[in-house]
């Protein structure tokens, strides 16, 4: 087995993947929604962690009691999922910061994919990260599905997204519409996953830190990736080729056409720039 060399300690990611608590942040009882569909994934789900839904609405949802602000919630806290409407995010982030939570995946839209005033959401965000430490992925994404652990913040329902059997092929994807249909497609298919990790933005964790991450994951195999912008393209160029050296890449680069740069561009607000 040949040695991977890391550029950077990937162990940061794992409250991604391996938390032993969640706290669902925008939790609802209304069946059908964001809120209520994130926090029946943990509840129902494979995930072996305490899950405790947050929202001053309630005081509790699916027999679980609720919590007033991520602050009340008690005991430490690995992750959270923040689906709440944008302009509360970055007060919402900066309490988990406070509160210890190591990560945040946040499903809310609103920042630089919408323009000005939501990109200096997504800069205050960044900022957050810089001062804190706290990890995040998206905004503007599905986030995490691990077969293994159960961690699943995909908000579309089993009758509009299936789950596909544990498997040994990981999907990194900016496009949450793609990674919906990908789950639905390898369901249908009964092609197994590892893991699926929709990205949106990528305000802080990005394409070559997720390709790190799996180049070392035990229960990958096999990597596929759809990209829409590469931030960093020498960075993500050295860190595929030292993992392709252990794992097999299949990618995808959208936005190679005027057309679909300008689509890339109001979906996650990627430049999608040079394909050099």
């Amino acid at each position: 087995m040949l040695k991977y060399e890391v550029s950077y300690d990937v162990k940061t990611l794992e409250p991604f993947f391996k938390p032993g608590s969640v706290a669902v942040i925008g939790a609802s009882a209304k069946t059908g929604t964001i809120g209520n569909v994130i926090l029946r994934n943990f509840l129902k789900r494979s995930f072996r962690g305490k899950a405790y839904p947050v929202n001053p609405k309630y005081s509790h949802i699916q027999k679980a009691k609720c919590y007033p602000s991520v602050r009340e919630v008690p005991g430490p806290i690995d992750l959270a999922v923040v689906a709440i409407p944008a302009p509360s995010v970055p007060k919402v982030i900066r309490e988990c910061a406070e509160k210890g939570v190591k990560a945040a995946v946040i499903i809310s839209g609103g920042f630089s994919e919408t323009g000005p005033e939501g990109a200096k959401r997504e800069q205050e965000l960044k900022r957050i990260v810089n001062e804190t430490g706290i990890g995040i992925i998206g905004p503007n994404c599905l986030g995490v599905h691990d077969a293994t652990t159960g961690v699943d913040t995909i908000f579309l329902p089993d009758i509009k997204c299936s789950r596909p059997p544990k498997g040994n092929i990981a999907f990194i994807t900016q496009s949450g519409a793609f990674a919906g249909a990908v789950l639905d497609w390898l369901s249908t298919e009964n092609i197994g996953l590892s893991k699926c990790i929709s990205y949106g933005n990528a305000c802080d964790v990005n394409e070559a830190e997720l390709l790190e991450y799996l180049a070392q994951d035990e229960n990958t195999k096999v990597i596929t990736m759809y990209l829409e912008g590469i931030r960093n393209g020498r960075k993500f160029m050295e860190t595929a080729r030292k993992a392709a050296r252990k794992k097999p890449i299949i990618a995808i680069k959208a936005g190679r056409t005027k057309r679909g740069k300008a689509a890339v561009q109001s979906h996650t607000g990627s430049m999608a720039g040079s394909d050099q």
